[in-house]
């Protein structure tokens, strides 16, 4: 029996999506290599560098050529890096972070503001505004799409979005989003796609576990470079027990979010007369100015974040833990705290695991960004060409 056009179809989009993949992560490869490391013939080979090449996705390099060499089948191909890029927004509880990157995930802009209030609808509306202008300062790039990146419970399928903290009910952002600005969204939760962008960009391994810690905590779980998703998305472990007198919105005490959240801290400081103001940021100025109280409560935030670590990593057993999230990077938090609490709680071997993220000064943004990436690495003759 022939093979249907749509087989045919799906057959050059895989193996399009295969030889976009393998370059991204072993380039510049020739065209000979390309087909080692696929199995692809070379003429499909070929037919698929010459396809992205026209795209703009790869370009050849020549004078990265061995010495000798002859024909095109030996000149190296890599990711072409000029023409595309992936626009990301991250909405947190108060800060909204727009981003660009490049194909390698690298960031060519950002940018922080206040995440806008009143109704979703409202606030979609004025930030698709600010992503428009965001987006007029590189009229010489191709921007393929905009990855939409937030906390609470996200349907990544249908675009939906709840958010407690913002007041949200099963708002359609995506499409929202997409209507104001005219290009792709994809919707995903912000510790998700962080987990993502490590896997794309990180160290390559069978398993991790990523957690995050600002405004919010998280937690995601990959296993042979797939995300684990739960029914209704991830799972969230901002009711963890760690101990301590916080009283949580759940009306407990001793929530992991109510102990380590940056207003909480921030909180704590204002009662305990540090600051004025309920901003961590104050609280780490007064710390490094030496205020002992603003020193202890940060120092009491890192040690519960590093026992929380360590009971998940007992739980999973992952290769690697990565962390990330200000309230862990910011060069003015306890991380050699943190590392001790979670040396001395877990009871698995190996406390080395462990290892901070490199995304950057603005994983929010480059995270974001992520989420259309991955859509791009995965259907890249479908995402180019619409």
């Amino acid at each position: 029996m022939p093979e249907s056009p749509r087989a045919r179809t799906g057959v050059r989009a895989a193996n399009a999506a295969a030889v976009l993949a393998v370059v991204r992560r072993e380039g510049p490869l020739s065209r000979a290599a390309i087909g080692e490391h696929t199995g692809l013939s070379m003429p499909t080979v070929s037919r698929q560098v010459a396809a992205l090449t026209d795209l703009g996705l790869l370009r050849e390099y020549p004078d990265l050529a061995p010495a000798g060499a002859i024909g095109r089948p030996r000149v190296p191909i890599a990711l072409d890096e000029r023409v595309f890029a992936a626009c990301g927004v991250h909405i947190g509880v108060s800060t909204t972070t727009y981003g660009l990157s490049d194909l390698r995930g690298t960031l060519l802009d950002a940018e922080e503001v206040p995440t806008p209030g009143g109704s979703a609808e409202d606030a979609l509306a004025h930030i698709a505004s600010r992503v428009r202008a965001f987006l007029r300062r590189w009229p010489r790039r191709a921007v393929v799409g905009i990855g939409l990146a937030s906390g609470g419970l996200v349907d990544s399928a249908r675009g939906l979005l709840d958010h407690e903290r913002l007041g949200w009910r099963r708002v359609p952002a995506a499409d929202l989003l997409h209507r104001a600005t005219g290009l792709p969204v994809h919707l995903d939760g912000h510790v998700a796609a962080m987990a993502n962008a490590e896997l794309l960009f990180g160290e390559r391994v069978s398993s991790l576990l990523y957690f995050y810690a600002r405004e919010v905590v998280g937690v995601a779980l990959a296993v042979d470079g797939a995300l684990h998703r739960g029914p209704g998305g991830g799972g969230s472990i901002a009711h963890l027990p760690v101990g301590g007198d916080a009283r949580c919105r759940c009306g407990a005490t001793g929530c992991l979010e109510a102990a380590v959240a940056d207003r909480a801290v921030a909180e704590r400081a204002v009662r305990a007369g540090v600051v004025a103001e309920p901003d961590i940021r104050l609280v780490r100025a007064a710390a490094r100015a030496g205020d002992p109280v603003a020193g202890r409560l940060l120092t009491d935030r890192a040690t519960a974040l590093g026992r929380a670590v360590a009971l998940l990593r007992d739980a999973f057993n992952p290769d690697r833990v990565v962390l990330g999230g200000q309230a862990i990077t910011d060069p003015d938090e306890r991380l050699p705290d943190l590392l001790r609490a979670f040396a001395d709680t877990t009871r698995l071997p190996g406390a080395d695991i462990v290892s901070v993220t490199a995304l950057g000064p603005s994983p929010q943004a480059t995270a974001a960004c992520t989420g259309l990436l991955n859509r791009l690495f995965e259907h890249p003759l479908d995402m180019v060409r619409r």
